[in-house]
């Protein structure tokens, strides 16, 4: 039970700078 919890931190931890990044607020 503990490995998946660090690999879902570790891949929200790559896809949050990613999801900001790729959807700049410029409305």
């Amino acid at each position: 039970q503990f490995l998946p919890i660090t690999l879902a931190l570790c891949l929200w931890h790559l896809a949050l700078p990613i999801s900001t990044f790729a959807i700049p607020p410029q409305l």
